[in-house]
């Protein structure tokens, strides 16, 4: 293998990417939850110490600030080829052996390949090497063409001949040049081709020493995403990749093509994915847990014994055992403590629940702090927005919120204490109270016959009635 230390890596991601038809720099559109470009610096990153090189285009300060202290940066200011774009990078190289090229577009690209690109320079003889997969559908690749020897005689564009049915072998874009001999072919390159561009995949053709060809060890990692029809190819790619990881681990995926997990994604073993999940982010799951049907976590932490039915939670924490029924919504900041449960129709907020405490149905939970073993009752509220700020509000250990209670924070229920149903409380409860807050009830009689024979607005009979 070539010594990492004289190689530098040089990611391409100068590419105007029209073709995405986005405002969005391309290699930023996301795979599987991350910048494509983040799959090409992670798989760098696994086989050489240095930082990358990454080839920007001009005026490109969104993928400028993405990468900021990770990479050392320069600028192509025209796009004239990927071959011109190695060039750009040619002060940067000064000191180094050898440079890994590798396209920015190239979401799949495993440190494996990078690995045995590195491995056929291990002879010493070859000036490059180069990446090449078996595809079936090889029209938007370069063709590869070889001798009767096996060795490389061309690489046809797509853009220059129309491809040939069938399966073929094609060029992946990934590449390892050393230096002396990289600056002297690129001396030579014509721009005889169908864009005018000066072509990096012609390089390898005539450069001193040959070119190694070496076969990808999946074929998917020669997808390079130019378009949004090939970024969902890449999705789906990753997405299968991912899951066959978690299934090795011991997870269950009852139905793979109806769940979509992120690469960044861990799963624990013995836990069961159920149809329609998605799983986002940096999500942690732990083992034994059940999510789903159509559970949506992004960003979130669950400890063991999970189980989340059909809602959507994001940025928050569920420790052990926690039960979370179908049509709830858990934001950011929330915690869930071991045992608790939510069952349908409950938005939580910025709030913990403690050990065993349960909320049943149709609640909102904002900014709150709950004990252990407390139940909140139906339709109860947390009021806590009083047009200037957000207030807290604390229900301490074994308290028990009736149907329909407002809580109007800031405001403090004690332990064990009990509200009426119906109540709107704008004052603490005392430990062991019950809080009543209602209006008294009174019963019209007549009311709507006499409204409908005066055929009179609601609100005024009312206060007639009233007065």
């Amino acid at each position: 293998m070539a010594d990492s230390t004289l190689v530098r890596a040089v990611i391409l991601a100068a590419g105007r990417g029209t073709r995405m038809v986005s405002s969005r720099s391309k290699p930023l559109h996301q795979v599987a939850g991350v910048p494509m470009i983040e799959h090409v610096l992670r798989a760098v990153a696994e086989v050489l110490p240095q930082p990358p090189i990454v080839v920007v285009g001009g005026g490109d300060t969104d993928l400028t600030a993405y990468l900021g202290d990770r990479a050392v940066i320069v600028t192509q200011p025209q796009p004239e080829g990927t071959a011109d774009a190695v060039l750009a990078a040619r002060e940067e190289l000064t000191g180094a052996g050898a440079a890994l090229v590798l396209a920015a577009d190239m979401p799949l690209l495993t440190s494996r390949s990078l690995r045995a690109l590195l491995a056929a320079f291990s002879n010493g003889a070859p000036g490059a090497s180069m990446l090449v997969a078996d595809v079936d559908d090889p029209s938007s690749y370069g063709r590869v063409e070889r001798n009767a020897a096996g060795r490389l005689v061309q690489v046809v564009e797509a853009a220059d001949e129309p491809a040939r049915l069938g399966r073929a072998e094609v060029n992946c874009g990934a590449y390892l040049f050393r230096l002396p001999q990289l600056w002297a072919a690129l001396s030579q390159l014509s721009r005889d081709n169908a864009q005018s561009e000066l072509y990096l995949s012609w390089v390898p053709i005539g450069i001193e020493g040959g070119a190694e060809l070496v076969e990808a060890p999946d074929p998917v990692e020669a997808l390079q995403v130019n378009d949004r029809i090939q970024l969902a190819a890449a999705e789906a790619a990753w997405r299968r990749r991912t899951l066959r990881r978690l299934m090795a681990q011991g997870v269950t995926v009852v139905d793979p093509e109806s769940t979509w997990v992120d690469c960044d994604v861990e799963v624990g073993q013995d836990s069961v994915l159920h149809p329609g999940t998605v799983l986002r982010g940096a999500t942690v799951v732990g083992r034994d847990c059940e999510l789903g049907p159509f559970a949506e976590l992004d960003s979130c932490e669950l400890a063991d014994g999970c189980r989340v039915g059909r809602s959507v939670l994001r940025g928050c924490k569920l420790e052990r055992g926690v039960d979370v029924g179908p049509y709830n919504r858990v934001r950011p900041g929330t915690v869930l403590g071991p045992g608790s449960h939510l069952g349908t129709f409950t938005e939580v907020v910025r709030s913990r629940i403690g050990a065993g405490s349960q909320v049943p149905h149709l609640s909102y939970l904002g900014d709150a702090e709950l004990g252990d073993d407390v139940n909140v009752g139906a339709g109860s509220i947390t009021a806590n927005w009083d047009g200037l700020g957000k207030r807290h509000t604390v229900i301490e250990d074994g308290a028990r919120l009736g149907s329909d209670t407002i809580l109007v924070a800031p405001i403090r229920v004690g332990a064990g204490a009990y509200t009426a149903a119906g109540s709107v409380l704008t004052g603490d409860v005392p430990p062991g109270s019950l809080a009543v807050a209602r209006v008294p009830q009174r019963n019209l009689e007549g009311w709507v016959a006499r409204r409908r024979r005066g055929a009179r607005p609601v609100a005024e009979v009312a206060a007639e009635e009233e007065g």
